[in-house]
């Protein structure tokens, strides 16, 4: 009886211990965030009426991805059922949100719309471990919309001759290989293999905005 117990707390330990390493690395991210003497904020506007534009908030970047990373960490300290409706289904539309205010989608419409088609994306692919595979399928297509967003914004951005920084291309490309190494895992029934890539590309993606 004892092994068995052995063996039955060992993933539970090794999430717990690996929820205690996020923990860490979103506290050192916070501070990296707090020492800077430039916050990387990006404004959040409305037009209403046909009038000219407004500004309704600055979102900071650092801190939006050091939420993130806390997420993760929240995510490994409860049990997994529970655990899932934070990390992916926060975690994901918050990196995609970033990703497209850090691409110059700045209206408060347009990225509430990137946010509610990312957690749709997402919440077919939770779908996806209790049934066939056309939810994956219908996750895809949904997920993929904001993505396409972000990509008119990139090419927009050139065409007017104001092309967003190298910075930001790269940021753009880690977190969508991530999102697609993440789907192809799914799609082959590696749930760990996926569990692992979100953490760490997401643990990646917020380290390379934050020292950027």
């Amino acid at each position: 009886m004892s092994a068995g117990r052995g063996v039955a707390a060992g993933p539970v330990g090794g999430r717990r211990w690996a929820g205690v390493l996020l923990a860490v690395e979103a506290v050192a991210l916070l501070v990296v965030v707090a020492g800077g003497r430039d916050p990387a904020l990006r404004p959040v506007t409305a037009a209403f009426g046909g009038a000219s534009r407004h500004l309704i908030a600055h979102v900071d970047i650092g801190v939006a991805l050091g939420v993130v990373v806390a997420l993760l960490a929240v995510g490994r300290f409860v049990p997994r059922r529970l655990g899932a409706w934070i990390d992916p289904l926060l975690t994901w539309p918050i990196v995609v949100f970033v990703v497209a205010l850090l691409n110059g989608v700045e209206d408060v419409g347009a990225l509430v719309g990137i946010y509610a088609l990312a957690s749709g994306g997402v919440l077919f692919g939770m779908f996806q471990g209790r049934g066939p595979r056309h939810a994956l399928g219908f996750g895809s297509a949904v997920g993929i919309v904001p993505w396409g967003i972000v990509a008119f914004q990139q090419v927009g951005s050139m065409i007017v001759g104001s092309p967003v920084g190298g910075g930001v291309v790269l940021v753009t490309l880690v977190a969508l290989a991530v999102a697609v190494a993440e789907f192809a895992a799914v799609w082959r029934g590696a749930g760990a293999a996926a569990l692992w890539l979100r953490v760490v590309g997401l643990s990646v993606v917020a380290w390379v905005v934050v020292l950027s």
